[in-house]
């Protein structure tokens, strides 16, 4: 999988085509959130242990300043995010939409403009920093001091602005959202199956007696693959421990010798940051997968995803989890299921591992689509073959919500949920593109 650059001017344009067809409009988007439901923010930072002076109690308390009352919800944080005119939090999105309105500033003859002359107190704040600390301090931006400046502040050199990736304000504002009561956007209702944790960019739910995750869910956005900067790299970390999970949790060696993989839930390469590939390294985020599948036929189908989010500049809400079924399709009671492990803690092996993603089109519209995919030892290897093997396993979310027991989708309004959790079928077509090729597997070109 690709690692972006650091800028998006380094980007190179395509003229691919996408369509997504059979979207639903929905006014909120994929995450409904209550502007009513706040929580003290004192609660929140001892909750979560966060000390005056991190970034979480800062954002916390910048988020409240319009009310200045000492609570915040998470509509609250997604609205001050949204709009960073005081420049000291920056997502990923909002990043991209700020650094492309500059760059219109920037674009034809003229080699530098006047730093004050934007369109909002972020951009010429941004613009100001930018000519004093990483230019020549005549007054003017070059889009050279922009590169250098936002590309400091994303690794941390720039004192007053802290870059939030999406997907771990995803998670930030989760914790918010159940801490105030609401209906956590990657949290499944009904069964837990399992004990819950909260991380700094996905959410799992571990089955103690099968010491594999439930469900794993994380953000996934356009915005963050762009972001992702070119150092980001899987041979950096190693798979470890969960030290939430103390001696109970998984450890390295009980994979050794077994002729299973480690399988990712959440991807490695869905990862924006070094940091998040660490902890995508848990073995709280892994399950046995047969080679062949977790090698061939599973990565495409995580490259397909990884494709989409970026082809249609949206955002996905993804729920990757572990299933265990006989041949009829009916749960398997848990000593009926096979097991490994090289020590003595045994590993339940899933039958089927299943993928569903709520994706969001810039423009609000909202696709779904899922598959539960067989966890077969000759799993095919061979671009010809993936293709039916993976056609082959497409199914619904009302499905996968029968077998687990849960709401996967809980934070949609029940209308959008029954129009969307009933269809089998993605309806995507890519254009003939080589960048799209895991993608065009998937989904026929039209």
């Amino acid at each position: 999988m690709q690692i972006r650059p650091t800028s998006t001017s380094a980007v190179p344009k395509r003229e691919s085509l996408i369509t997504v067809e059979n979207t639903v409009p929905s006014e909120s988007g994929s995450w409904r959130r209550s502007a009513s439901r706040e929580v003290p923010i004192a609660e929140l930072q001892r909750k979560f242990g966060w000390a005056d002076g991190s970034w979480e109690a800062g954002l916390l308390k910048a988020a409240d300043g319009a009310s200045g009352n000492g609570s915040v919800s998470a509509a609250e944080v997604d609205a001050y995010l949204a709009r960073p005119e005081d420049s000291r939090f920056l997502t990923s999105t909002a990043l991209q939409q700020q650094r492309a309105a500059m760059e219109q500033k920037l674009a034809g003859g003229a080699r530098s403009t006047e730093v004050d002359s934007f369109d909002s107190n972020w951009q010429d704040t941004v613009a100001r920093r930018a000519d004093l600390l990483g230019g020549n301090a005549d007054g003017k931006l070059s889009r050279a001091e922009l590169d250098i400046y936002l590309q400091d502040m994303k690794e941390g050199r720039v004192k007053d602005t802290t870059w939030l990736p999406d997907q771990k304000v995803a998670m930030f504002e989760s914790k918010v959202a159940e801490s105030a009561g609401e209906v956590d956007p990657l949290r499944p209702t009904g069964s837990e199956g399992g004990l819950s944790r909260v991380k700094e960019y996905m959410r799992l739910s571990v089955d103690d007696a099968t010491n594999v995750p439930t469900f794993v869910s994380y953000l996934l956005s356009a915005a963050d693959i762009q972001e992702t900067p070119v150092d980001v790299d899987r041979e950096k970390s190693h798979f470890h421990t969960d030290p939430e999970l103390g001696s109970a949790g998984v450890v390295d060696s009980d994979y050794t010798g077994t002729g299973f993989d480690r399988g990712h839930m959440k991807p490695a390469e869905d990862s924006p940051t070094q940091e998040a590939m660490d902890e995508s390294h848990l073995l709280s985020n892994v399950a046995p997968q047969y080679p062949d599948l977790n090698r061939q036929t599973w990565r495409t189908l995580e490259g397909a995803v990884n494709d989409l989010v970026e082809a249609t500049g949206g955002k996905a809400s993804i729920i990757t989890g572990n299933l265990y079924l006989d041949a009829q399709g009916k749960p398997l009671p848990p000593e009926a299921r096979e097991t490994m492990g090289a020590n003595e803690r045994r590993i339940a092996v899933p039958t089927h591992q299943f993928k569903t993603v709520l994706l969001e089109l810039p423009n609000g519209n909202l696709s779904m689509f899922a598959y539960m995919v067989p966890n077969l030892k000759d799993a095919p290897t061979k671009k010809a073959d993936i293709t039916p093997f993976l056609e082959a396993s497409r199914t619904s979310v009302d499905r996968l919500e029968e077998l687990l027991g849960q709401d996967l989708y809980a934070q949609l309004p029940e209308s959008v949920q029954a129009k969307l959790e009933s269809d089998t079928s993605a309806r995507v077509a890519f254009e003939n593109d080589s960048m799209y090729e895991a993608a065009s597997l998937l989904w026929p070109r039209r």
